[in-house]
This record gives C-alpha cells, structure tokens and sequence, in this order.
C-alpha cells in the first residue's frame, strides 16, 4: 500500500510539473525591464532578433535613458517597434549600430505612425548586410517627458512580398516569317504604365515575371518577350516556347522596379500571319515597409 501511494504521489507531481511548463512558454517571450539600463555598457541583453519576444520597459522617473542591445544575423532587414502613448510625448527613439552610429532616429509626435489608432507607435529601422552576425543598440530617451514612462519594444521584419496581375490594353501583330529567318519575327510592341498603380507597394521590386496572352491563329515555336522599358532597353525573352505563355529569368538581383512602364511583344518562326490579345502580365515582388509607412500591402 505504501508503495502504491509513492508511486501515486510521483505521478501527480510529474503531472503538476508538467502542467506549469505551458505557462513559463507562454510567458516566455514577454519581458519587463525596471530601468537600470542607462547607458550602452549597461543595455539590457535583449538576445539574438526574434520576432517572438518583445520588452515592457518601466523607465522610473529619476532616470532618462533606456538601452537595449540584440544580435541580428546577417542579410537580415528589420525594425523596433516602440509602442506609444499621448503620455510619453516628446520620447526619442534611436537604432545604433555598435560603433555607435545612429542608423535611424524618431521624435515623437511627430514620427508617430497609426496616430488615429488604439495601436500608435513608433518604428526604426536596422539592416545586417554584412556577412556575420552583429550587434545593434535601441536608445530611447524620455525627451520632454515627466514622471514614470511605460512603453513595449518588439521586432518585426521589414521585407514583404506580393504580386499582382496587369493587362495590356491593344492587340500586337505579327506580319509572319516570310523570309523563313531562324531568328523568327517580332511582333508589334504593347505597352503597360505602371508607374503610378498604387496596388503595386512603393519601392518594390521585381522578384519573377511571367505573361500570358492569346493568339490567332495558335502557332508553335512562339518566344514571349518583354522588357521593364524605363529601367533597361534588353528585351527579355522567354524561357520556353509557348502561344500561351511566358516565363522570364528576371530575379531581385536585377533590381528592377515594378512601378515602371512595362513592354510586350512576341516572336514567330511561322510564315503565317497572326495577332496576340488579351496579354497580361504577372509581376512578383517584395518591398521594403519602410518606404510604406510601415504598412503591409
């Protein structure tokens, strides 16, 4: 009996154990810091980035300053977000890197995004482009601010991507390969301004590019092509032969924009005539939410 009542006794506090262990995850990822982190020598260790983890800083009334250190690894974007409130007007917020250059600052209110919101805050910014991990500051100073500050620091990432799909207006024309040429003949150019669509994010930038498109009479041995005409004068031409479609080998290391005037024709290697409508053109990108205001589209 005794043993029977050991083991019992074991089991339930295995059980509590593992009850408790939920709620300290849970919790895990929320952290309040009572000052004490004035300066950078003294900057609370925030870790390496994590889009999970975010601080509440109680920033007592004696003391000015608040830092916060982090790694970052490389090739990563990303930016604080400092929560607000119309009692902490006049709060400062700086990203600094660890030679102590300031990277990006915001003054409240006048770098105050979602003002209208229940969620206003205030967002710098911070690029790893090297080939290590580094390390970078967040300074926040109270300013004009008095009494006890209450504010939550997390970090998000800054790069987004989406795509749309656009048409071009017209019907391009091909007057058939009557010389029987090996290098085919090109249509009539089509054109599509997109540099002001506002369903295309500011600064995005092009990530793959396919078009699509009917023609008539369907033929074989058809080429796509298109060119991005403010940013380049090469045409690009489809990876595959196809009436139908067309996919090209432009990526995001070619840096073109996507709110640019865009060109479409296609090439024939049949002697017949034919015409290509309802072309459209599908454009993948990411875009920087910095250049935004910190707003997904």
């Amino acid at each position: 009996m005794k043993r029977f009542k050991r083991i019992l006794a074991t089991m339930l506090a295995l059980v509590c154990v593992l009850a408790v262990f939920p709620t300290m995850e849970a919790e895990a990822g929320i952290v309040t810091v009572n000052g004490g982190c004035t300066t950078r020598a003294t900057a609370y260790n925030w870790g390496a980035y994590s889009t999970t983890n975010s601080i509440t800083v109680v920033l007592p009334e004696n003391e000015d300053d608040f830092w916060v250190k982090f790694t970052l690894p490389r090739d990563k974007r990303v930016y604080a977000r400092c929560s607000y409130s119309n009692e902490n007007e006049g709060m400062y917020i700086e990203m600094v890197n660890s030679s102590g250059r300031t990277l990006d600052e915001k003054l409240s209110p006048r770098d105050v995004l979602d003002m209208d919101t229940v969620i206003p805050f205030m967002a710098v910014a911070c690029d790893n482009l090297t080939s290590s991990t580094q390390t970078f500051y967040i300074h926040v100073n109270r300013g004009t601010c008095t009494g006890k500050m209450y504010f939550t620091l997390s970090m998000n990432e800054r790069i987004k991507t989406g795509r749309g799909t656009f048409s071009f207006s017209g019907t391009a024309s091909n007057p058939g390969n009557s010389s029987i040429s090996l290098s085919g003949v090109d249509s009539s150019v089509l054109s599509l301004n997109l540099t002001n669509n506002s369903d295309i994010p500011p600064g995005a930038i092009v990530t793959s590019v396919s078009t699509s498109g009917t023609q008539s009479p369907s033929q074989g041995n058809v080429h796509h092509m298109i060119l991005p005409a403010t940013e380049s004068s090469i045409w690009y031409t489809s990876t595959y032969a196809s009436a139908t479609s067309g996919s090209y080998t432009i990526s995001s290391t070619d840096g073109f924009a996507a709110r640019q005037v865009w060109q479409f024709k296609y090439n024939a290697l049949a002697t017949a005539k034919s015409t290509m409508k309802n072309v459209k053109l599908t454009l993948a990108w990411e875009y920087d939410i910095a250049n935004t205001g910190y707003k997904s589209y």
